[in-house]
């Protein structure tokens, strides 16, 4: 009995994995027999899917947070002689900047799918939505570009203050392109309000983006405000961008709700609604871009690092 107990305090790995696709399988399961009217008298079990998802995810959270300083511990170890691998685990700036580059790779996909969608059926609001990708891969391909040129310069003698103003540059010009987002939106704002074109999720697919959605912009408020004790001006910028896509990502997900969910006949509240988050999202856009410059410059003009 005391093995069992354990076992439980504290789980090997595989087992919360196990878990995790249990938990995974229930909610999946469970959504689908409580959204499809067919299977509406299987609903109690829809329930019961739920309740073992939410016992399993509950579970899984507890037993990851226990075996973590093991699990680190052993992966810091294990690429203690792989010199990428342990930047990787132990450079948060190195972390970053690598994810940077899944990011840009996913913002280029868009691109090329609503630019091509736009261009084919005319639609200015795959249109606006290209621009908005566009700019998100100009401001990644900023910062990605930068640190192969960075890497170079360091390598040939550039010192440490001639580095961080180089990278306060940069931050400021992030900066200035996140003033620019906000006009992107507003053209595809304007398509929502006037035409009721919107983010299309539908079925199943909307609640996984409501779970991505909100993990998403968690994960970019964390970041902002971890960020904001390191002197690195680039990840900062990489970071701040994170967040202003996470503020559209809330947007996207209003409106797909609204037009998976809205009752019909209820036209004019929608587009009020996605007008004023519209609204909120190009002013919070351009306040961080604000925010950026200003920082920029106070650190540009007092020669320290803020």
């Amino acid at each position: 009995m005391k093995k069992l107990f354990d076992f439980f305090k504290k789980p090997p790995l595989w087992f919360l994995l196990v878990l995790a696709v249990i938990g995974i399988g229930g909610a999946i399961g469970g959504t689908l027999l409580l959204t499809q009217e067919s299977l509406s008298e299987y609903v109690i079990i829809g329930y019961s899917f739920l309740g073992v998802m939410a016992v399993t995810v509950g579970y899984c959270i507890y037993g990851f947070i226990k075996i973590f300083p093991d699990l680190n511990e052993r992966t810091l170890k294990w690429s203690e002689n792989k010199p990428f691998w342990n930047r990787l685990f132990t450079e948060y700036g190195f972390r970053t900047i690598l994810f940077s580059i899944g990011s840009f790779a996913i913002n280029l996909a868009f691109a090329v799918y609503n630019g091509s969608v736009a261009i084919v059926i005319r639609s200015i609001w795959f249109g606006a939505l290209a621009a908005y990708y566009i700019l998100l891969i100009v401001l990644r391909g900023i910062i990605l570009g930068y640190h192969v040129i960075r890497r170079k310069a360091v390598k040939a003698g550039q010192t440490e203050e001639d580095t961080y103003f180089k990278d306060t540059r940069i931050y400021r010009v992030c900066g200035i392109f996140l003033l620019l987002l906000p006009f992107a939106l507003s053209f595809a704002i304007l398509q929502m309000v006037r035409a009721n074109d919107s983010f299309v999720h539908t079925g199943i697919t909307i609640y996984a983006y409501a779970i991505y959605a909100f993990y998403k912009i968690i994960v970019s408020i964390y970041n902002f405000v971890k960020t904001r004790r390191t002197n690195e001006m680039t990840v900062r910028a990489s970071r701040n961008i994170n967040l202003a896509d996470a503020f559209v990502s809330i947007l996207a997900l209003q409106t797909a709700m609204f037009r998976e969910f809205g009752a019909t006949g209820d036209y004019v509240n929608v587009a009020t609604m996605n007008a004023i988050t519209g609204a909120v999202v190009c002013a919070l856009t351009a306040a961080l871009g604000i925010f950026m410059i200003v920082i920029a410059a106070k650190n540009t003009k007092r020669g320290t690092k803020h």
